[in-house]
């Protein structure tokens, strides 16, 4: 029972690890549409095979062009529609798993009305469910396997990346440079922020507005102002303390305690916050280039 109950946890643990909200989502809608696509010509499930019609070559391949308007709904307008559920911060196996369950309900769904409106069906009900049944045996396990893989080699891969940075770290840990004064000025040219270099630990951008998180006597402070980190980066260029590891973060890399890696990627811990900076992963095998250079 001891064991049963520390399968069970490990599982539990298993699944709420983190995992990649938007990882290939035009790789993904493509290969499910092909396979869909070539599945219906090849193996004509669902009364196909009765199909007679000059256009039924057409009519098979139209199984995937729906799949292709589908997963295009459920990839990229539910998530921009909601994006509350859609933080891909909190974004875990377990949500991964049972999202893609519903990309196949969606489809099966779909390919159901879509097949209904050229074959005839004794019973819709039953064919609905014989269609539903079919889609989630053909896809259930491919999904749980192929999300399971996935995890463990970005887990593995970014885990290998943080120590190697890591050891680079602490092997060559320099003297910060020279403290200097840091100006931000906000479009109005009137909200401004004025601190010390080695007192700013990191900038946040949202839209048309940055968010500046500093020191002041050992605590932390936050400031917002009306600016894009394009406009950000321009005032700062001067300051060689600031880098960027991501689309929507700035970072004093002389605050960068160390790196810590899971399958979303890599993030930063800094000195003075708790909060965890993403780095991008276009720039994650480059950190300590940039850190350098």
């Amino acid at each position: 029972m001891c064991n049963d109950l520390l399968t069970d946890l490990m599982i539990k643990q298993y699944l709420h690890q983190p995992y990649p909200l938007y990882e290939k989502r035009w790789n993904i809608i493509v290969a499910i549409s092909l396979f869909i696509s070539f599945f219906m010509l090849f193996f004509q499930p669902f009364g196909l095979s009765a199909f007679e019609s000059t256009y039924r070559l057409y009519f098979e391949i139209g199984y995937g062009i729906v799949t292709f308007f589908v997963l295009l709904i459920d990839l990229f307008a539910f998530p921009f529609l909601f994006k509350r559920m859609f933080k891909s911060k909190h974004w875990t196996v377990l949500k991964q798993i049972i999202w893609q369950v519903w990309i196949l309900v969606s489809i099966g769904i779909v390919n159901f009305l879509y097949s209904s409106f050229f074959l005839s069906f004794t019973n819709n009900l039953k064919a609905f469910l014989y269609f539903q049944f079919y889609t989630l045996v053909v896809g259930i396990m491919p999904v749980v396997v192929v999300t399971v893989i996935n995890q463990n080699r970005l887990l593995a891969e970014n885990l290998k990346i943080a120590n190697e940075y890591n050891n680079d770290f602490t092997a060559n840990t320099d003297n910060a440079p020279d403290d200097e004064k840091v100006s931000l000025v906000a479009e109005n040219s009137k909200d401004r922020l004025e601190v010390n270099s080695s007192d700013l630990i990191y900038i946040t951008s949202t839209g048309n507005y940055i968010q500046a998180f500093y020191q002041k006597e050992n605590e932390l402070k936050s400031i917002v102002l009306r600016n894009t980190l394009k406009q950000t980066e321009d005032q700062l260029k001067e300051n060689h303390s600031m880098i960027k590891c991501h689309r929507a973060f700035l970072v004093n890399k002389n605050k960068i305690v160390r790196v810590k890696g899971n399958s979303q990627g890599l993030r930063l811990v800094l000195e003075g916050t708790d909060e965890e900076i993403p780095v991008s992963r276009n720039l994650s095998k480059s950190l300590m280039d940039i850190i350098n250079a």
